[in-house]
């Protein structure tokens, strides 16, 4: 009987059904129309899937969530994560199978623009450093101050300018302002000692400034080609334009802080482990953390060229830039390819939120 249950081919819903909020539209499809859904690894898709589950478990059962797309609770994930840990244990093909038989995928429409969205990625940062401030290690990673509050706090200059000098936040100090700065948009990362010795810094609190890209400012001040701005050309540029980088790191005027991490994994917002190329980072106040969603963009290579990128992510996490019904973020990692991928990933796309059968019957009053 339990196989029956698991892997049973038929067709719960027979129409297609519209959900809809003020600003979001969710359209039903099928899987069929999901390009690449049976190419992709559906196995590593569900044990992202089953960190959040592990997430849910602990949470009171009646505790809303996502509001924006119902009244859902962490409880009405229940039946699906159970079925989903006896799952993990069989193939790519009968996750699928789980996926499509407990799940369906609605395409995600904001109702003032459409299904286009923006993707981007970003990746476990790696810095060299100390405990001490030396010559070499000059830059310091700070704490959270203590008396950080939900209102504008310095801005990235005033910091950078010494705002927080004396008041002993110095977590470590890094020998790179570039490579420091990037570590603040990704919000996570390694620092490795000259003893070898790996420290994992983790997203602290931020100075509740306006994030804002430089990648943008750059290309309105005609320092960077149109289309051609990416982490790597940034830096390159930095390297080359010194006395000019601080000026336009400092138009962003967000900064954040981080504290020490024992974890052995990232932990993103929804407080469990990112999985590289699983986890998506998503507007929190919008979509909610623990949801399936299958992503459609495409991703460009050093090269110039594209291709398309198709698979079935977690909403897990937040960002200071992602901002909007149809803006994610993909987690690539850590290492060098991860950053590589991370760098080169900025394109146009879509995505599919998959919602567990039961909770399509609550929402859609059926």
């Amino acid at each position: 009987m339990l196989c029956c249950i698991l892997f049973l081919q038929g067709c719960l819903f027979t129409s297609r059904i519209t959900i809809g909020s003020n600003t979001i539209k969710l359209e039903e499809v099928s899987f069929d129309s999901l390009s690449g859904w049976r190419s992709d690894d559906h196995k590593k898709a569900l044990m992202s899937f089953l960190q959040s589950c592990n997430k849910f478990a602990v949470m009171a059962q009646n505790r809303p969530i996502g509001k924006q797309l119902g009244d859902i609770t962490a409880g009405d994930f229940r039946d699906v994560c159970e079925i989903g840990e006896i799952v993990k244990t069989m193939s790519s093909k009968q996750a699928q199978n789980f996926f499509e038989n407990w799940f369906r995928p609605f395409l995600v429409v904001d109702k003032s623009s459409g299904s286009k969205g923006v993707f981007t990625g970003y990746y476990e940062a790696n810095l060299r450093g100390s405990r001490v401030k030396t010559e070499k290690y000059k830059y310091p990673i700070y704490a959270k101050p203590k008396n950080l509050t939900n209102e504008p706090y310095y801005t990235r200059k005033e910091i950078e300018e010494g705002a927080l000098d004396g008041k002993g936040l110095e977590l470590l100090y890094v020998d790179d302002k570039v490579e420091l700065f990037f570590l603040h948009v990704q919000g996570s990362g390694c620092v490795v000692l000259d003893n070898g010795l790996t420290i994992k810094v983790a997203y602290g609190g931020k100075n509740n400034r306006n994030y804002s890209s430089i990648g943008a400012y750059m290309e309105n001040q005609n320092l960077l080609p149109r289309g051609k701005v990416s982490a790597e050309s940034i830096k390159e540029w930095m390297k080359q334009n010194p006395d000019e980088m601080d000026e336009v790191m400092n138009s962003n005027e967000s900064y954040v802080f981080f504290a020490i991490s024992n974890n052995e994994f990232v932990v993103g917002a929804h407080n469990v482990p990112l999985t590289p190329e699983r986890s998506l980072a998503v507007d929190s106040s919008i979509m909610p953390y623990g949801f399936p969603f299958w992503v459609e963009t495409s991703f460009k290579a050093r090269d110039g060229s594209k291709q398309s990128y198709n698979k079935l992510m977690v909403s897990q996490d937040t960002g200071s830039a992602i901002k909007g019904v149809l803006r994610g973020d993909i987690f690539f990692g850590h290492g060098e390819e991860a950053e590589m991928k991370a760098s080169y990933m900025a394109s146009s796309g879509q995505y599919y939120v998959l919602l567990p059968i039961n909770i399509i019957d609550k929402i859609a009053g059926r």
